[in-house]
């Protein structure tokens, strides 16, 4: 392991200890510093595969919206590793394991979105944005990845070129809210719960390299219709009416159409991203959510604008196959 960032930060009598990494490719060393209760994280993001100036940037612009984001103390951009503030052990799900009342780590959570939305007006030229053929290639994974799962074979070309139709259709037509930071991301394993911060800085997030511009509907997705988590229904219907209390009715409308849109396609992309962690990364334990998505997406299937989806759907994945694939 490559410590130099950690002498050239000063930092000589130190011990790290490995912490279970996330679904990407990046390492976390907790460092432990002599004489020093204060402990930090070493990174290795590795730069083949991680966003790390994405990182930096969007890092900066969280900063400036005087949110809590993990202090950069040093990084080397050629090497991929990055010395940062240790937010410590209280992620949101540890704290709900902990005891801590869901209503209010979600009502923050959501502050926090509103905040985002509230202080995104300037950032169309600085991220990227998500644009529509973005959203349709991230929703092909499911095809890529699942598909093959299930039937043993790729999906004949006319097969996906039907699916594509349907999701230009309904991205062409029905994404129409405001457009904000997205972090694309955003559930309970990205936000810690900061006991020693007041208000919205008692949110810390992380995981935000990819942040885009798009729609404001994205995020709550991410976060009331989490796939490792059942949301209690009461507490997501309130957050949801707290986030569109100011829209007029039209944009009510808009809003609800575009958050089931894009709730069904996250869904879809994230079964192909867990089926992909298992079959290319060998990691099995995403398989066990895979029945969540499944009764998530049959929710929002429902509403009528995804009329076609839905028929497309019942075709090639009927219930029998809306399961956890035995790979």
């Amino acid at each position: 392991m490559d410590t130099s960032i950690l002498k050239k930060s000063g930092i000589n009598d130190f011990q790290l200890k490995a912490i279970k990494s996330d679904a990407s490719f990046r390492k976390y060393f907790r460092v432990h510093i002599k004489n020093q209760k204060k402990t930090l994280l070493l990174v290795n993001s590795p730069k083949k595969t991680e966003n790390n100036l994405g990182y930096l940037k969007v890092s900066s612009i969280l900063e400036k919206m005087n949110l809590s984001i993990p202090k950069i103390f040093n990084f080397d951009i050629s090497k991929g590793f990055f010395l940062i503030e240790d937010f410590g052990i209280n992620k949101y799900t540890n704290s709900l394991k902990n005891g801590e009342s869901e209503f209010k780590l979600y009502n923050l959570a959501t502050d926090i979105l509103l905040h985002i939305n509230k202080h995104s007006s300037n950032l169309v030229k600085q991220l990227p944005i998500y644009t529509n053929k973005k959203l349709i290639n991230e929703v092909l994974l499911f095809l890529k990845w699942y598909w093959p799962a299930i039937y043993k074979k790729a999906p004949k070309k006319n097969i996906i070129n039907e699916f594509i139709k349907i999701w230009e259709n309904l991205l062409n037509n029905n994404l129409k809210t405001k457009k904000v930071l997205v972090h694309r991301d955003f559930h309970i394993d990205n936000l810690f719960l900061l006991k020693n911060r007041q208000n919205l800085k008692a949110c810390g997030l992380i995981d935000f390299q990819d942040a885009v511009i798009g729609p404001s509907s994205y995020d709550l997705v991410s976060l009331l219709e989490d796939a490792r988590r059942d949301v209690d229904a009461n507490i997501s219907a309130n957050m949801y009416t707290k986030f569109i209390k100011k829209l007029s009715k039209k944009e009510e409308k808009n809003f609800t159409k575009e958050y089931k849109i894009l709730a069904v396609n996250r869904h879809l992309k994230v079964i192909g991203i867990f089926s992909r962690l298992y079959i290319r990364d060998r990691k099995k334990s995403y398989l066990k959510h895979i029945p969540r998505l499944w009764k998530l997406i049959e929710q929002n299937l429902s509403f009528n604008s995804l009329n076609e989806l839905n028929k497309w759907i019942d075709n090639f994945f009927p219930k029998k196959f809306r399961i956890k694939p035995r790979i």
